[in-house]
Formats: structure tokens, C-alpha cells, sequence
């Protein structure tokens, strides 16, 4: 029996996932005039083989996808629901989300160690760029233009 026990451990953690084997890149939305929502991507590439990943950020639990390239989370809100700070998200495996979500369940569970936790800052959403749009300034620059040659020609024609 405990020989069965110690195959089984070395077996886990040969084929396991473990914290130093992920490769991460983030993004966030920051313009404000671009999109109606924010949102908050997490690629990364883990050696899990064969293991369905999930993660949690701010306590909600989402799927992780995978992509060609590796893995990926997202998660998309109004923009009031994610203002501006940094955002923990952390990787949990089946056994893991399990534990989490009995966690939040009963409190006095212990709380799972996550596979993985990576932070990301979110600047928060802004409008970018010039006060007044740039057709604004294109059309009163040609009023100007307009106006100037028009005078000009009056002037001429007298």
C-alpha cells in the first residue's frame, strides 16, 4: 500500500503542473472611446499536460482556453465593475477549483494553494488624445481656408 502511495506521488508531480513551468502576457482595455466594455486577457503557455485549467480573478471562477499557441483567460465587464488596480489571477487544476469552490461554500474549509497566481495592473480606461475630434478641427480648418480664399476673391473683384 505505501509502495502504491509513493508511485502515485511521484506520478503527480512528474505529470502535474507546477508554477515555474508558466510564461505569461497580459493586456487590458485603456481607451475609452474604443470599446464599450473593459477587458482583461491572460495568455500563457504551461507544461500541463493533459490537465483542464481554470482561474479566478476578483472571485469568479472562469474557464482557461486553449489556443494553438497555449492558453488563454479573459474576462470582460463594464467598465465600472473593473476600475482601475491590480487584478491576482490565479491557476487552479480540477482538483484545485473543487477545493476553491468548497472554500467559498464553507469558509471553514482551508482555501486551495493556486498552481499558479500572476498579477495584472489595469491603468484603468481613459480617452485618449485630443479634447475635440479631429473632424472638428478638420472642418473649421477648412471653413478657414474657405473663408480666407473667398475674401481674397472679393477683394480681387472689385
Amino acid at each position: 500500500m505505501l509502495s502504491i502511495l509513493v508511485v502515485l506521488t511521484l506520478f503527480s508531480s512528474a505529470y502535474g503542473c507546477s508554477g515555474d513551468s508558466f510564461t505569461v502576457t497580459s493586456y487590458t482595455t485603456t481607451n475609452l472611446p474604443l470599446a464599450t466594455e473593459t477587458a482583461i486577457l491572460v495568455e500563457f503557455t504551461a507544461d500541463c499536460p493533459d490537465s483542464k485549467l481554470s482561474a479566478v480573478i476578483g472571485g469568479e471562477v472562469l474557464p482557461v482556453y486553449s489556443t494553438s499557441d497555449g492558453n488563454m483567460v479573459t474576462l470582460v465587464k463594464e467598465h465600472a465593475a473593473l476600475p482601475a488596480n491590480a487584478y491576482n489571477v490565479d491557476f487552479y487544476d480540477e482538483a484545485g477549483i473543487a477545493a476553491y469552490k468548497n472554500h467559498v461554500k464553507d469558509s471553514a474549509v482551508e482555501a486551495p494553494t493556486p498552481i499558479h497566481t500572476v498579477s495584472v495592473n489595469h491603468p484603468g480606461v481613459s480617452k485618449e488624445g485630443l479634447p475635440i475630434q479631429t473632424e472638428f478641427i478638420v472642418m473649421v480648418a477648412s471653413l478657414l481656408v474657405w473663408w480666407g480664399a473667398n475674401s481674397i476673391k472679393a477683394k480681387i473683384s472689385e
